[in-house]
C-alpha cells in the first residue's frame, strides 16, 4: 500500500517544481498523480521514449524529436525522481 502513497507524493513534489520551473520559461507538461502511476504501466496511445535527469534535458530532446520529424508532440512527465519523455505510440 506504501507505493500509491509515494506515487501521489512524487506527482505532487513534481508539480511544485514543475510549476517553479515553468514559470522560468521551461515547457513540460506535468503529469497528475493519477497520470504518474500510469506512466509506470504505460499511457494507451503514449510510449517512453527515453528518461532524463532534468526537466531541460528531456524538454530538449522532446524539442529536437520534433525537429526531426520523429514525432509531432511530446510530454515531459516528472516520475519518481525522472523526467520521461512520452511520444505518441
Amino acid at each position: 500500500m506504501q507505493k500509491p502513497t509515494r506515487t501521489a507524493a512524487t506527482a505532487a513534489a513534481g508539480i511544485a517544481m514543475a510549476l517553479a520551473l515553468t514559470g522560468a520559461g521551461f515547457a513540460a507538461t506535468v503529469a497528475t498523480a493519477t497520470a504518474a502511476a500510469a506512466a509506470e504501466a504505460g499511457v494507451q496511445g503514449w510510449e517512453q521514449a527515453g528518461s532524463f535527469g532534468t526537466q531541460q534535458e528531456c524538454v530538449t530532446a522532446g524539442d529536437a524529436g520534433v525537429a526531426a520529424g520523429s514525432w509531432a508532440n511530446y510530454r515531459c512527465v516528472l516520475f519518481e525522481a525522472r523526467w520521461d519523455l512520452m511520444i505518441p505510440a
